[in-house]
């Protein structure tokens, strides 16, 4: 009797070994496809662009491609460049890097300034649709600002930053006319609007990312954001830091 029971026992012992062995096994497998999985996404390229011609943001069917942003992109990089340059001239890239924690909207430099970008851009959106329904236009010769305007910047762009946005000089003309229209309706708007219940600074409420521009105004029209693509695209190695970036070619 003595003798079956430690026969039972040694055997429960065995399965519980072997067992123990499989859920070993199957943790390590697990755990190694999770690094795998790690591993391939961050060392996977961004083809920046291969993606010129998708859609980024959309205001009631008035659509900007990755090509047409491009004029954001650049504006906050180079922008944010010189003061990653003062921050750490041998290493630009550890200021875009830098995260700064404010609880829900702790973000890195780098995710600023593409909201930032972002925000610009549905500024300029909805504020021009906002001139066009008003029958509001800009003055007589400010055309011929704008031309000149959009001239100088295609010109001061770097040709590499040039190969990479692939924006031509008609596209940024059309996207500063529309900056042009939609900052002048902006201030024009600014003059008559009721903000009662809101509080704070007025540009700041009636900028993209202030609470009565994103509750009062952006519900007005559908819109449209391709975040899958936004996430993909690292600020601060576009157009800048190509020599040390793996990621935004």
């Amino acid at each position: 009797m003595e003798q079956g029971e430690k026969r039972q026992t040694e055997e429960r012992a065995a399965d519980m070994r072997r067992n123990i062995r499989i859920l070993v096994g199957v943790i390590l497998v697990i755990l190694l496809l999770a690094f795998s999985s790690v591993f391939m996404k961050q060392n996977q390229r961004f083809a920046y662009r291969e993606h010129l011609d998708d859609e980024v943001v959309n205001v009631e069917g008035e659509s900007v491609t990755l090509r047409q942003f491009g004029y954001y992109v650049y504006e906050l990089e180079s922008f944010t460049q010189k003061q990653a340059l003062k921050y750490h001239p041998s290493d630009p890239l550890d200021y875009w890097n830098t995260h700064f924690s404010a609880g829900n909207d702790s973000r890195f430099v780098s995710e600023i300034a593409r909201d930032t970008a972002i925000n610009r851009c549905l500024s300029d959106l909805v504020y021009a649709r906002m001139a066009t329904e008003a029958g509001f236009a800009l003055p007589e010769g400010e055309e011929q600002q704008i031309h000149k305007e959009a001239s100088d910047w295609y010109e001061a762009l770097p040709d590499e930053a040039k190969e990479v946005l692939g924006i031509s000089p008609e596209e940024v003309r059309e996207v500063i006319a529309r900056n042009h229209l939609a900052k002048a309706y902006a201030y024009e708007y600014s003059k008559t609007v009721d903000l009662t219940g809101y509080s704070g600074d007025v540009t700041s409420l009636l900028s993209a990312g202030g609470k009565y521009f994103d509750e009062q105004l952006l519900t007005r029209y559908e819109v449209k954001q391709n975040r899958e693509l936004l996430e993909e695209i690292s600020f601060g190695r576009i157009t800048v830091n190509k020599k040390s970036v793996s990621r935004g070619d």
